[in-house]
């Protein structure tokens, strides 16, 4: 059942990386033909070059440096390049090519054991004809970070905490909102844990039963605060700021307002309207998510939408869509739906799939 399973997992993937390489093809090659944004002005930069010391002069990053970028993505990128021989950008699609069928079976796991039985003939092709998997398959960091958040979630939902813990240093050393996705599943697992003593007089009478929850998620938020901290520590004896990778930001005009300021501006000026109707079908998914019952993972979205609103509408749709805990949530959607639907659905997304890829060969403005 495994090797049946993991064959069609393959298949699809290779059939759609191939579809995407034939796509790119007339833009140079899948690797120069994805590289814009973040993975030519950061990630490239930092295997290269390593961190800046202080924010470029140059014309193109001029007040700009690269450390809002954490460490784990292009420290990977680096080893994949060195072993392969590849260039940067080539590098990382091969790397993320390894990864993402492994994201996928992780999301399978993860769904099938906590809200069971799955289907994976349908989970995969759903999966990897997802829109936002297009952030999974080009440089970025998304595809690891899904992993180590998948990883780390179904390792504490089978109540392996060393796993989770080391999925949880990995997570905060691959992006900022790692240490958020610990802190609420480590207060989810202790929540839990105080849930299933079963009554209030129990409960007076258990409170031992509680320790050592609360010592493995103590050792989560621990192992999570430890990996940030690594790299906190390496940007203050770098540049003196241990918090340079939010301050930076700014240079991005990432401010923090109240909730839904950004997304007033952009209506009230009619800027980035695509922004706009992305961050409102973001509200939609983690409102559905809350009432299907997916607590943990909506909190997680909840959270990340919240932090992500709150200073810009810049780059909310990858950083939420492009997030396993919402295509989780959008195929419960789609399993409610009657089967004819549901495969007009996959076909309409593999559809679209394919035009957002040919739109980011094009370097448009409208996907980051």
């Amino acid at each position: 059942m495994k090797n049946k399973m993991f064959l069609y997992l393959l298949i699809i993937h290779v059939t759609i990386m191939g579809c995407v390489t034939l796509l790119a093809l007339p833009y140079g090659g899948i690797g120069e033909a994805s590289c814009h944004w973040d993975c030519s002005d950061a990630y490239l930069r930092i295997v290269r070059n390593g961190y800046d010391h202080a924010p470029s002069l140059s014309a193109q990053w001029v007040g700009e440096a690269n450390w809002a970028f954490f460490p784990a993505f292009p420290l990977t990128l680096r080893a994949m390049m060195w072993m392969t021989g590849l260039s940067g950008s080539n590098a990382g699609i091969v790397l993320n090519g390894l990864l993402l069928p492994v994201l996928a079976y992780l999301c399978y796991l993860y769904q099938n054991k906590k809200w069971g039985p799955v289907d994976y003939r349908i989970y995969f092709l759903f999966f990897l004809t997802f829109p936002p998997t297009l952030w999974f398959r080009i440089q970025y960091t998304e595809c690891m970070f899904g992993i180590l958040l998948v990883g780390m979630a179904w390792s504490v939902l089978n109540n392996r905490f060393y796993l989770a813990s080391l999925c949880a240093t990995l997570l905060c050393l691959t992006r900022p909102t790692g240490i958020f996705c610990v802190l609420i599943f480590a207060a989810f697992y202790l929540f839990n844990a105080w849930q299933n003593i079963d009554n209030h007089h129990k409960r007076v009478h258990s409170l031992g039963a509680l320790v050592a929850p609360a010592i493995d998620s103590t050792f989560l938020v621990v192992s999570g605060g430890a990996g940030m901290s690594v790299f906190m520590i390496y940007l203050y004896y770098l540049t003196g700021d241990s918090l340079a990778f939010s301050h930076i930001q700014i240079g991005w005009s990432r401010h923090f307002h109240f909730p839904g300021y950004w997304l007033l501006e952009n209506i009230k000026y009619k800027h980035h309207i695509n922004l706009v109707i992305a961050s409102i079908l973001d509200m939609v998914v983690i409102y559905k998510g809350f009432q299907k019952r997916f607590y943990v993972e909506a909190t997680v979205l909840l959270v990340t939408f919240m932090l992500a609103f709150s200073s810009s509408l810049m780059s909310i749709h990858r950083i939420i869509m492009a997030n396993p805990f919402f295509f989780m949530i959008v195929y419960s959607c789609l399993m409610d739906m009657r089967p004819i639907v549901r495969k007009a659905f996959i076909g309409f997304f593999g559809i679209i799939l394919l035009l957002i890829t040919i739109l980011w060969f094009h370097n448009t403005n409208l996907l980051y």
